[in-house]
């Protein structure tokens, strides 16, 4: 009887686990590029390799808890407890809290928006944003992800890892190409980053979209890791010339600074 009891606990736990499981992926799905879009029960399914029933019963109990909820399209989206949830994660980020004054000075200065990003697995996490005060201005959301191969803030960030891992994780992450300009075979990108090393800081010209520009640079601990990237990002027609040279230089010196400030806490 104890054997019988024992075996079906352990089911239930494979079930709820797989349910877990379930949601999570839902959710990073939605999550996923253009959030703000959404994406159909159809879509869902077809890209978890689910059946539509399955997902349709995950995003019923996801939409009762508030995680996801759904327009006049009966498209879905990822709801407001969510951006709750994670608004309080970054609330309370020691990264985030002391990059803040950071990157307020780097956009009065430059007049540009300024970011902070992440490594999140196979993607950077835009953290925080200061945005430019221009009319005309670079608006990457926070808690968007973008692909590493297409971005100065991903390139800042991957440029000092192993090489051996940084082949891993891109052979399993893929080098999708967003334009034109975006760098999509691995060797070519493997000798990008040796240059990135030797300047100190990445720049991508139109790599995630045309007319765009962005010069980032690595956050380090005090054990020399990397811990993120401060980026700035602006129109292509503005951010270029002496604009960038000077946009990387205060750069520059911002993350040396924040660098030390957060020795004491990043270990």
């Amino acid at each position: 009887m104890a054997t019988q009891q024992g075996a079906a606990a352990a089911a239930q736990a494979t079930v709820l686990s797989q349910s877990i499981q379930r949601a999570l992926d839902v959710l990073e799905t939605l999550s996923a590029e253009a959030p703000e879009v959404g994406q159909t029960l159809t879509e869902l399914a077809d890209r978890l390799g689910l059946p539509k029933s399955t997902v349709a019963r995950v995003l019923h109990n996801l939409e009762v808890r508030g995680f996801v909820e759904q327009d006049g399209l009966r498209r879905y989206r990822v709801g407001m407890r969510l951006f709750s949830i994670g608004g309080q994660a970054l609330a309370h980020s020691h990264l985030r809290v002391t990059s803040r004054p950071y990157l307020e000075d780097l956009t009065l200065r430059v007049g540009e928006s300024s970011y902070l990003g992440v490594l999140d697995m196979h993607q950077v996490l835009y953290v925080d944003r200061i945005e430019s005060p221009q009319p005309v201005k670079s608006l990457s959301p926070i808690g968007s992800h973008r692909p590493i191969n297409a971005t100065a803030m991903g390139k800042a960030i991957v440029a000092w890892m192993d090489e051996s891992d940084l082949r891993r994780l891109l052979t399993r992450a893929g080098m999708a190409s967003r334009t034109r300009h975006t760098v999509t075979e691995l060797d070519t990108f493997v000798a990008q980053l040796a240059q990135i090393r030797a300047d100190g800081f990445a720049v991508d010209v139109g790599e995630w979209d045309e007319g765009l520009t962005c010069v980032a640079a690595p956050v380090r601990a005090s054990n020399g890791a990397v811990v993120g990237a401060l980026g700035i990002s602006g129109p292509s027609w503005r951010l270029a010339g002496e604009q960038l040279n000077d946009a990387t230089r205060l750069l520059s010196k911002a993350v040396t600074e924040l660098g030390a400030e957060l020795a004491p806490a990043v270990r």
